[in-house]
């Protein structure tokens, strides 16, 4: 009648035990598969461009394929918009002073458009420019 006094306590000490040796080993386990995976994903580059009566400057740019960039665009003089032909939804208006940024992952090669799309002028139409994914 006594020993059940002590073999339900040795028990629950005992699968304890192997509960946080379980959970160590597994935990061991999946901390250097997360930091492998963070050491190869690949870093966002930034590209600033400035958007002024009728022009972004810079307005030729060059990526690597299978990158990610994000574009950080300041409107100078009053509001403009930005917008990659092409690529549906990707419009954003940008307030004179302001800067938004737009993130684009490159994964196929060749030459793309950008242009402002927010009505800034007489010259608006030929606000324009183009990166090439190499």
């Amino acid at each position: 009648m006594r020993l059940h006094r002590f073999v339900l306590p040795a028990l629950v000490v005992s699968v304890a035990a192997l509960i946080s040796v379980v959970h160590a080993s597994s935990f061991n386990t999946a901390t250097p598969t997360a930091a492998s995976s963070a050491q190869n994903t690949p870093a966002v580059k930034e590209i600033a461009i400035k958007a002024e009566k009728y022009k972004f400057t810079p307005n030729k740019i060059e990526i690597a394929l299978n990158s990610t960039v994000r574009f950080a665009i300041t409107a100078d003089d009053h509001d403009h918009g930005f917008e990659i032909e092409g690529v549906k939804d990707s419009c954003i208006k940008i307030e004179k002073g302001q800067t938004k940024t737009v993130e684009y992952k490159a994964t196929k090669a060749g030459e793309f458009k950008f242009k402002c799309c927010d009505f800034c002028g007489l010259g608006h139409g030929g606000m324009k420019g183009t990166f090439t994914v190499k």
